[in-house]
């Protein structure tokens, strides 16, 4: 046991509590002293790496302190983890947000008024019923636990409109003590988390942020043909691993690439049902080797301690986030890798992402123009979408934003009543799930077959002694065996504007979008400096540890793929093969002769570009790319496209412009020259090892 000050005030008390309630001898690393200063009635900020037990830091007080712990959290699965966790410990928890029925709502609050709980998990979203409020205004708080803290900050990886109010919720509550708790947080998101939660005075806690056995590595890669090689390679090398990706459609790629190679691979996101998901979970979990593909939809509460690999099969928005992410591998203290497979076009990808979740003014008036010519919108988003000519992502943003500031509202989702008709199978029928015979009985008992009959869920969930969830899941499994044949009530969400103007009388300040995108795109900016680390020859674990404020980082780590490159494992049998087809081959030719003109006049606007985005010019197009445009002159996309190191993605962003200047060298009537002996310095990719 490690020996702690003597000086550690409610040391001895903690220890008893941390054997009693939670089965365990010693405190982890930075977990005693942010516990003494909870105890002791400081609020307190606590930075902790994922993995090091935040959890614990006000899960043990809570038990500890005569009265209620309110716990805000942002993800609903986890929520439910943590309650499962410490029930099943003895520890009277709940959690109170959107996945219960009313009735399990109500039963909930009224256990709270009973004090019957210690601690009670919400998301801030709870935080707008004023009745909720009050009811725990008047039960009095002893500790605010506000987890995900970073949420709070628009600097945060991942922030919340609501987490931003918690500062007044904490002025009504006035409770006694708050501890805040990140896994990752930059020095201005710590200065953001005391500000926005008025803390006055409060203790700061770091625990290191390094994780010497994690080796951080980077691949290169021409196209998808790369991803699927580089992943297959990294989980053939054994051991359980996480493969990210930034859309559900690249996840369902690589996870069938890897399923069909004879991979233990399971596949997850947010657009799959409930059970599916799971089900993955659980198979992960459960299984040696497993390899989990998914989007960042997955990972919270995982902690699986042989992870031997994250690999980022594209660039994540954030270095905040990309650090979490990688922290889920090695737990265990064994060796483990964190890979990031890389190709600047995802940068560009992820910019349009950002920029469709922040819509212009234009995409709002739009959308508003529309909902202002009915007195309901019922045939959902993607309708919406067609008539304002906007895409389903756009206008997904600007009806959340409008709903946020309280100029419409939305239906329920899937709520009213079923039709349900009985076949002449459910009299044979024998389900062999219990939930679906229990559910079939019943029916057979109030229904008649042949015939629709309507009901709601939860009349069936009285019934039958099943949850609301239970029954929907037995009615499924009724459905695919034949026995009944289902109408479900509207599955979308129904819309309509809550004022009666036009949209430029709406008041409606688009500011806080406009900055969010703009922090948004400074945050995925750094991370793609961090991709770039190697080029300049940087220790990448250094890097990353002075983005978190540790000045302090050795130059050297030797655990990276700069400090020691014949650790990085060969992921690709050759360089990263372009993914496209060439109109003709520039790439494998050597470039003998170009445009002079064309040339000094791309690197002037290269130059210029790069100095308005912020960012380095060989991150636009390197030397060898603008020689290969200065000797093509391409006047099209597909001579655009022949050029090696361009791409669908620049010629999107940067084609009319390309084109633009070699139609001028073009009109110059331009004669080309030979390469010069020293031709323009060429920025190359140094092949790892």
């Amino acid at each position: 046991m490690r020996a702690m000050p003597v000086a550690l005030p409610y040391f001895e008390e903690a220890q008893q509590g941390l054997v009693r309630h939670f089965g365990l001898s010693e405190f982890r690393p930075g977990q005693a002293p942010v516990i003494s200063s909870v105890m002791s009635g400081r609020n307190t900020v606590v930075v902790m790496p994922t993995g090091a037990g935040k959890s614990l830091c006000y899960q043990l007080p809570a038990t500890l302190l005569p009265g209620l712990t309110l716990v805000v959290s942002p993800l609903i699965a986890l929520m439910k983890d943590q309650v499962e966790a410490l029930t099943a410990r003895g520890i009277p928890a709940t959690f109170i947000n959107s996945s219960l029925s009313d009735l399990e709502r109500a039963e909930r609050m009224r256990r709270l008024r009973a004090r019957e709980y210690k601690l009670l998990y919400v998301a801030p979203e709870r935080f707008r019923s004023q009745s909720f409020l009050e009811t725990v205004s008047e039960l009095g708080v002893d500790l605010l636990a506000v987890d995900e803290a970073h949420c709070i900050s628009q600097w945060g990886h991942d922030f919340r409109p609501d987490y931003a109010l918690l500062g007044q919720v904490r002025k009504r509550l006035r409770p006694p003590r708050t501890v805040a708790l990140t896994a990752t947080a930059t020095p201005e998101v710590r200065a953001d988390i005391v500000r926005v939660l008025l803390m006055k005075d409060p203790r700061e806690f770091m625990e290191g942020f390094d994780r010497p056995n994690l080796f951080l590595g980077k691949q290169e890669v021409g196209g998808d043909s790369d991803r699927f090689e580089a992943c297959g390679r990294l989980a053939a090398l054994g051991g359980s691993g996480i493969i990210y990706c930034s859309t559900r459609r690249a996840a369902e790629g690589i996870f069938s690439e890897l399923h069909g190679k004879g991979l233990k691979a399971v596949l997850y996101h947010a657009g799959m049902e409930d059970d599916a998901r799971r089900k993955a979970q659980d198979t992960f979990m459960s299984t040696k080797d497993a390899v989990a593909v998914a989007t960042n939809a997955f990972g919270m509460g995982i902690d699986k301690a042989d992870i031997r690999f994250v690999a980022h099969a594209n660039i994540p928005r954030a270095v905040e986030a990309y650090y979490q992410e990688i922290g889920r591998a090695g737990r265990d203290g064994g060796d483990a890798r964190a890979v990031l497979l890389f190709n600047h076009s995802d940068v560009y990808t992820q910019e349009r992402l950002i920029q469709s979740s922040h819509p212009s003014e234009a995409v709002f008036g739009d959308v508003w123009g529309v909902l202002q010519s009915v007195e309901e919108f019922e045939r959902g988003v993607y309708a919406l979408a067609g008539t304002v000519n906007a895409s389903e992502f756009e206008v997904s943003a600007a009806l959340r934003i409008l709903e946020r500031e309280g100029k419409i509202e939305r239906g329920g989702r899937g709520e009213g009543e079923h039709g349900i008709t009985l076949t002449e199978k459910a009299l044979a029928a024998h389900p062999h799930a219990a939930d679906a015979q229990r559910l079939l009985k019943s029916l057979l008992e109030t229904f008649p077959v042949g015939r629709q009959a309507t009901t709601e869920l939860p009349i069936l969930a009285r019934r039958t002694g099943l949850s609301v969830d239970e029954v929907r899941h037995a009615l499924g499994l009724l459905e695919k065996s034949g026995a009944a044949r289902v109408r479900r009530p509207f599955a979308g969400r129904s819309i309509r504007a809550l004022e009666r103007v036009a949209f430029r009388e709406l008041g409606l300040d688009l500011s806080r979008v406009r900055e969010q995108e703009r922090q948004n795109l400074a945050l995925l900016r750094r991370m793609t400096e961090y991709a770039y680390t190697d080029r300049d020859k940087k220790c990448r674990r250094s890097a990353i540890l002075r983005y978190f404020g540790q000045q302090d980082a050795a130059a050297s780590c030797g655990n990276c793929d700069v400090c020691a490159p014949e650790k990085m494992p060969p992921l690709l049998a050759s360089g990263p093969a372009a993914s496209r087809p060439r109109a003709a081959s520039f790439a494998s030719a050597p470039v003998t002769s170009y445009s002079e003109l064309a040339s000094t006049e791309l690197r002037r606007w290269r130059r210029e570009l790069a100095k308005d985005l912020g960012v380095a010019p060989f991150i636009i197009f390197n030397d060898a790319t603008l020689l290969g445009l200065s000797s093509a002159l391409p006047i099209d996309r597909d001579a655009f496209l022949s050029v090696k190191g361009t791409g669908e993605s620049r010629w999107e962003r940067f084609g009319p412009k390309v084109v633009e200047i070699c139609l001028m060298a073009r009109a110059a009537g331009h004669e080309p020259q030979a390469v010069p002996a020293t031709p323009p310095r060429v920025r190359k990719s140094r092949r790892l090892a």
